[in-house]
């Protein structure tokens, strides 16, 4: 279908990542030991440029060693910063490292660990942007969210962040990620996700009441509890602080509040 009339104005870009999408030739694999395909990225969440420096408009880059495991997930205990030219880009790509997937590198068939050496960039470029297209885009991630298909959301997300670099910064993009997530089973790759929905969101019990949920569903209980807290102060909803304070009783207890049934109930609310 065509798109609307766009209208396009001179703005900043965002981080670029050095991520081969098909291959992984961007990284050098560790191959020793007879490997007969290599890690493969399957996606990755978007990458957050540290506002300060892309205000005052600093590159850089981080390379990062790491270990894929026969699951296809990032060992975090495993990354290493090898080369960094900014200490403040290394945290946002050891994230972005952490909840990227990737097919596993396979021995003889079989599904093996891998070290790889990532390079991520951060430049800032002058670049058409282009509004209509990035609400589309985001518009697409977050219904791909809503529906737990959150790897294509996180790339489409990525995508409109690329097309407008302001939505880098929408608290809604950050909660539907965050809430939709979680409640999908994805709360342990979006953990970052939720963390910014909380740096950037002024509404306290809306952030901090999906942030909660992610730390439930990660083993964070004290994380948890003290978002429910949050939210419990902070809500005019009776039906809501009722709740948080029974799942608060239950964290407490030692028991997962977050059942299956309630999961599916998450999965149903309007962002």
């Amino acid at each position: 279908m065509p798109r609307p009339h766009i209208q396009r104005v001179l703005m900043q870009a965002a981080a670029l990542m050095a991520f081969a999408a098909a291959a992984c030739a961007t990284h050098r694999v560790e191959t020793a030991g007879g490997l007969t395909a290599v890690p493969e990225r399957l996606w990755s969440p978007p990458l957050v440029y540290p506002e300060s420096l892309m205000a005052a408009r600093v590159e850089g880059s981080v390379t990062l060693q790491a270990r894929v495991d026969a699951n296809g997930r990032v060992d975090r205990t495993s990354v290493h910063v090898l080369k960094s030219s900014n200490p403040a880009f290394e945290a946002p790509a050891i994230e972005m490292l952490v909840a990227t997937r990737f097919r596993p590198a396979s021995r003889d068939g079989s599904p093996t660990v891998a070290a790889i050496e990532v390079p991520v960039k951060f430049a800032v470029q002058s670049r058409v942007i282009d509004s209509a297209a990035a609400a589309e885009a985001a518009a697409e991630g977050q219904r791909l969210a809503r529906a737990g298909t959150i790897g294509p959301a996180m790339e489409t997300i990525t995508e409109a962040q690329r097309l407008d670099t302001r939505l880098a910064s929408s608290p809604k993009i950050w909660w539907t990620l965050c809430w939709y997530g979680s409640a999908w089973g994805y709360a342990e790759d979006l953990t970052s996700a939720c963390d910014r929905l909380v740096a950037i969101d002024p509404d306290v019990a809306r952030a901090r009441d999906a942030r909660g949920i992610a730390r439930a569903l990660t083993g964070n209980s004290a994380g948890a509890i003290a978002d429910f807290e949050a939210v419990i102060a902070a809500s005019t909803n009776p039906q809501q602080r009722a709740e948080r304070t029974e799942w608060i009783q239950a964290l407490r207890a030692g028991r997962n509040p977050l059942t299956p049934e309630v999961l599916a109930r998450l999965r149903t609310r309007e962002p």
